[in-house]
């Protein structure tokens, strides 16, 4: 059965209640009772939430905001654009290399080919 680590303050807390299980079990069945389990489960829970100020935007202030967004989210998409026409420009010169290597080849493969050809 699937357990999640809630205790999360110390690795040897976890392992301690793994070692309890060491077959697997079915999703239906009921596993053993593990009471530092039980408690880490039942445990009261609080949650405790900072202040939220009550401050009211102005609709220019929150234009003005998104619209400032929106020119860096443009940035970033033209840096990414030219970083990657750059890789690409980069990646073709590459190529035509290897295409001038390829045809030199042949054309070297050829030249033997005639020489070594017999005369008849």
């Amino acid at each position: 059965m699937t357990r999640r680590y809630l205790d999360r303050k110390t690795k040897e807390h976890f392992k301690k209640l793994v070692r309890y299980d060491d077959e697997p079990k079915h999703i239906t069945e009921i596993g053993p009772k593990i009471p530092e389990f039980d408690e880490a489960i039942k445990a009261p829970r609080a949650l405790h939430l900072a202040d939220v100020e009550d401050v009211q935007f102005d609709p220019d202030d929150i234009l003005t905001i998104k619209i400032m967004e929106l020119v860096n989210a443009a940035k970033e998409t033209k840096e990414y654009i030219e970083q990657t026409n750059e890789h690409l420009d980069e990646q073709t010169k590459h190529l035509d290399e290897l295409k001038n290597a390829h045809r030199a080849f042949e054309k070297e493969i050829k030249s033997l080919k005639t020489k070594t050809e017999p005369e008849g």
